[in-house]
């Protein structure tokens, strides 16, 4: 599969992919007003997708990452919905890739997603 960075918003990279991958299952986690929940940040609030958009998450991911899939059939953004947000990245319309970076605490032993 070929993949190109798009961007980077908080612990979230962004990769325009040439197809999905096969074996993926939906995602379900949104926030308030339906739009689908990419990561959750410390702070409470989260970084979504605005609009109506199918996600699929790929179940082997390496634990404490998330790897996320979205096919958007028209441009849409990937926002923050904090006062003080990163910004936005405005995604046209293709085969999406989002990977929730992690980190591994060597005094703990732990994998854990990384929280910004």
């Amino acid at each position: 599969m070929k993949r190109e960075v798009v961007g980077a918003q908080g612990e979230i990279t962004i990769f325009r992919v040439s197809a999905m991958p096969e074996g993926l299952t939906p995602y379900t986690e949104k926030d308030k007003r339906g739009r689908a929940i990419i990561s959750h940040s410390e702070s409470g609030h989260h970084h979504v997708l605005d609009g109506d958009v199918a996600v699929l998450e790929r179940p082997d991911s390496p634990p404490g990452m998330r790897i996320l899939y979205a096919l958007l059939d028209q441009p849409t953004a990937l926002i923050q919905d904090a006062a003080d947000a990163h910004g936005q990245h405005n995604l046209d319309a293709g085969v999406y890739e989002f990977r929730i970076a992690r980190e591994y605490d060597p005094f703990s032993e732990q994998v854990r997603q990384v929280a910004d």
